[in-house]
């Protein structure tokens, strides 16, 4: 059997079964995931009714992907350009230099003016290559007059040299604008005057973990407050102050940036000594509201609270007030000399 003949076989397999394949080979541990869907996709032969045929079929891919993307890239066809909900992309540019190529890609609104100079694809960006390689999207420019964004992949092959003829392919879901950054000291927090912290959030479902020395971090001795939704401070949209104050010797601040995973909203806290030097946290911690929609993070100081009179405390934060354009575009090409 070829690989033409594998791709348009996994094709031709029920939706039903390629989800359940694909959805089986993400809960497996990395060292497995090859195995598990070509394991899969055998199952869902000997197990499944043809009944969809399709030249760019997106499960199909990915599982033939998994097994081996160069065979998986030769098979993706060349389109340098999409459109959906409106908003057009485009390849604008390549250039490769060893390991490591450069794509400009541009996203037009050809229907509206939603795009601006804030925009960012929120993460939910793709690059596919023929080999193991990593990479990032970064903002490139933005024109008024054609209301197109321009972002700039950065793609750097682990072992193999991408070559003239290779694809490339690059999917985009999200699209966030309307974007604010703001940098502002927290006039509602008095650090001559902290309470002590005594009401504690119970079984907080932690999401992750950050800060300057997350060495420090004693995990099965975190406490975190539980958030004082009712007294709750507005610090910018979508960000607010709901818990501070002093615990085993160190300063807790809490805040909650809201529906994150529809606008982003994100940010620290950090603290200003004398000489106006920033002082950033030792560690923070995430954890998600009951919903999963908001989440609380918490920063911690080790510093005492006779200690703090000569700081001030600020906020950064970059929060949207809208949230992203969804769609599914994605473009394939061939790198040339």
């Amino acid at each position: 059997m070829t690989v033409e003949d594998l791709y348009h076989g996994i094709s031709e397999i029920h939706p039903k079964y390629l989800e359940e394949a694909d959805a089986y080979k993400v809960r497996k541990p990395a060292g497995w995931k090859k195995w598990a869907a070509a394991a899969c996709i055998c199952v869902c032969f000997g197990s499944a009714v043809p009944v969809l045929s399709a030249a760019d079929n997106k499960i199909a891919y990915e599982l033939l992907y998994m097994i081996s993307p160069s065979a998986a890239q030769k098979l993706k066809p060349v389109r340098i350009s999409c459109e959906d909900n409106g908003i057009k992309m485009e390849v604008a540019a390549a250039n490769i230099e060893g390991h490591k190529a450069a794509i400009l890609v541009s996203m037009q609104d050809v229907k509206g003016n939603r795009l601006d100079e804030t925009a960012d694809l929120f993460d939910s960006y793709s690059i596919h290559t023929p080999y193991d390689q990593r990479g990032g999207c970064f903002f490139a420019g933005y024109d008024e007059e054609t209301a197109t964004v321009t972002f700039l992949l950065e793609i750097e092959q682990m072992n193999e040299v991408l070559i003239p003829g290779d694809k490339i392919t690059f999917s985009v879901g999200e699209i966030l604008v309307g974007k604010k950054h703001s940098d502002l000291k927290l006039e509602t927090i008095d650090l001559k005057e902290l309470p002590v912290i005594n009401n504690f959030k119970a079984n907080p479902d932690i999401s992750g973990y950050g800060g300057m020395d997350l060495d420090s971090l004693e995990e099965d001795k975190i406490r975190l407050m539980e958030p004082d939704k009712e007294s709750a401070v507005v610090l910018e949209k979508g960000v607010a102050l709901t818990g501070y104050g002093i615990l085993d010797n160190e300063l807790h601040v809490q805040v909650r940036y809201a529906d994150i995973l529809e606008t982003d909203n994100h940010g620290r806290i950090y603290l200003k000594n004398e000489n106006g030097e920033a002082v950033y946290d030792q560690y923070s911690v995430s954890f998600r509201d009951d919903d999963g929609r908001d989440n609380y993070q918490e920063y911690v100081f080790p510093i005492p609270a006779d200690g703090l009179d000569s700081y001030e405390i600020w906020g950064e934060f970059w929060t949207c007030s809208s949230g992203p354009i969804k769609g599914n575009w994605q473009v394939t090409f061939p790198l040339t000399d």
